[in-house]
C-alpha cells in the first residue's frame, strides 16, 4: 500500500495515544466512550492515515488466547478499517510486558495494520520501521514517517526506570537516513518520528515552577522527582504530569539534529500530557490517552490531527481536540468526573480524606467521600 499526498497537496495524520484496551471491552462502557471519540474524530477530520502510539491493547491475554487478542485488536481499530483508512501502530512499553513481541507484531500485520521490523534481527527492538509518503502524482517519495520501538523498562532501575532507544537503533536509523538522502537529491528527506516513550529533551519544553505556581505545577519523574515544572513560554496545551522519559540520554535527539530533516516527533506514554512545542528547531508533541482505561483526565481524552503540505512540509499544521470538544457525553464517567481534570479530582480526594481526619470536620469529609463514590464514576 503506497501512501501519497492528495491532489490538493495535503496529507492528514490522526494520532491516538495509549488506548490500553482490556479484555472486558465487549461489555465495558469505557470501550464505547473510546469508540465515540474515534468515530467523531474520523468523521470530522477524514484523515489519510491513523497512528496508534503504543500501549494499544492489553497483551497479557496473548500467550493463553492469541485468537481473542486478535479479535480485541481488530475491534479496537474497526472504526478506522471500516472506513478503509490506513492505520499504523508502534509498540508501547506494555506490549513488551509479557514477551511474544514478534508474534504480536505478526498479529498487527495479519489485520492489515502497518507494523513490521525493518531493522536487522540483532538490532534492539521488535518494530523499527519507516513508511514513505509519495508525491501527489505517485512518482517519488517526498516525506518519511519513522516508527521507532522505544522498548520497555531499563534493566537497572536504579539508573533509569524506562529504557531508551539504543545506540544500535540509532545507527540503523542514521544509515537509513543516508539512503533517503540519495533518493532526495542529496538532501535530508523531511520526516516525522513516532515512538511511545518521549526523549529526555521533552523537559526542555518545561521550566522549574516558582513557589506560587506549585498548585498548578507537576512533579518531575524519577530522578527529577524533587523538581516541580510548568510549561515554558511557547509550550502549548496541558502539562498534566512529569514526562516519563528515560533517565539515560542515549543521544537520539542529537541524532535527529545530525541527520537533518526531522521536523517533528510525537509520543504517547504519558496519559495526562498533551503539551507541545519546539526545542532546537524540532517540534515535539505529547499525546494523552485517547481512551478511558488507564489513569485518565476526565473527558479530556484527545486526538491530534497533523496536516502536511507537500510543497511546504516545514509548515505543517496540527490541531488538538478533546472528547468534550466534540460535544460527546461519557457513559463511563459520572457527573463529577466528566467535568474535573485528573489534577482536580486528585485534590478533591485529598480534601475529602484530609477533612475526614481532622476533628470537627469528619462529617464534611464523609460527605465529600460519599459524593465521590456516588458521582465519581
Amino acid at each position: 500500500m503506497k501512501l501519497k499526498f492528495n491532489a490538493d497537496g495535503k496529507f492528514k495524520i490522526l494520532l491516538f495515544g495509549d488506548i490500553h484496551e482490556h479484555t472486558d471491552y465487549q461489555t465495558n462502557p469505557k470501550f464505547k466512550d473510546m469508540h465515540k471519540l474515534m468515530n467523531a474524530a474520523l468523521d470530522e477530520f477524514k484523515p489519510d492515515l491513523c497512528v496508534l502510539l503504543g500501549d494499544n491493547c492489553n497483551t497479557n491475554i496473548y500467550p493463553e488466547n492469541p485468537v481473542f487478542f486478535k479479535k480485541m485488536l481488530s475491534d479496537v481499530v474497526e472504526p478506522i478499517t471500516r472506513r478503509n483508512i490506513p492505520v499504523a501502530a508502534i509498540l508501547g512499553n506494555h506490549e513488551h510486558d509479557h514477551g511474544h513481541e514478534d508474534e504480536i507484531v505478526d498479529v498487527y500485520k495479519e489485520l492489515g495494520i502497518i507494523m513490521r521490523n525493518d531493522a536487522p534481527a540483532e538490532v534492539t527492538g521488535n518494530a523499527n520501521f519507516k513508511e514513505l509518503i509519495y508525491s501527489s502524482d505517485g512518482e517519488k517519495p517526498v516525506f518519511c514517517l519513522w516508527f521507532i520501538d522505544s522498548n520497555n523498562c531499563f534493566e537497572d532501575r536504579s539508573v533509569s526506570h524506562y529504557d531508551y532507544v539504543h545506540p544500535d537503533q540509532i545507527e540503523w536509523f542514521e544509515k537509513e537516513c543516508e539512503k533517503l538522502k540519495e533518493m532526495n537529491s542529496g538532501k535530508p528527506m523531511p520526516s516525522f518520528v513516532f515512538q511511545h516513550t518521549p526523549v529526555p529533551e521533552e523537559y526542555e519544553l518545561l521550566r522549574k515552577a516558582h513557589f506560587w505556581e506549585l498548585p498548578v505545577a507537576v512533579r518531575g519523574y524519577n530522578t527529577k522527582k524533587d523538581t516541580f515544572y510548568v510549561g515554558k513560554k511557547g509550550t502549548k496545551d496541558y502539562v498534566g504530569e512529569g514526562p516519563c522519559s528515560p533517565d539515560v540520554n542515549s543521544g537520539q535527539f542529537a541524532s535527529w539534529k545530525k541527520v537533518g530533516g526531522i521536523l517533528g516527533a510525537f509520543f504517547g506514554h504519558d496519559h495526562l500530557n498533551d503539551f507541545s512545542g519546539f526545542y532546537d528547531g524540532i517540534f515535539m508533541a505529547q499525546h494523552k490517552t485517547a481512551g478511558f482505561r488507564a489513569y485518565t483526565d476526565g473527558c479530556r481524552s484527545c486526538v491530534r490531527l497533523v496536516t502536511i503540505d507537500e510543497k511546504n512540509p516545514e509548515k505543517f499544521e496540527h490541531q488538538l481536540k478533546r472528547f468534550k470538544q466534540f460535544g460527546l457525553k461519557s457513559e463511563s464517567l459520572g457527573p463529577i468526573f466528566r467535568t474535573l481534570s485528573d489534577r482536580q479530582s486528585f485534590w478533591l480526594h485529598i480534601l475529602g480524606y484530609t477533612a475526614a481526619g481532622i476533628g470537627g470536620a469528619a462529617v464534611l469529609g464523609l460527605i465529600i467521600k460519599k459524593l465521590i463514590e456516588v458521582f465519581g464514576g
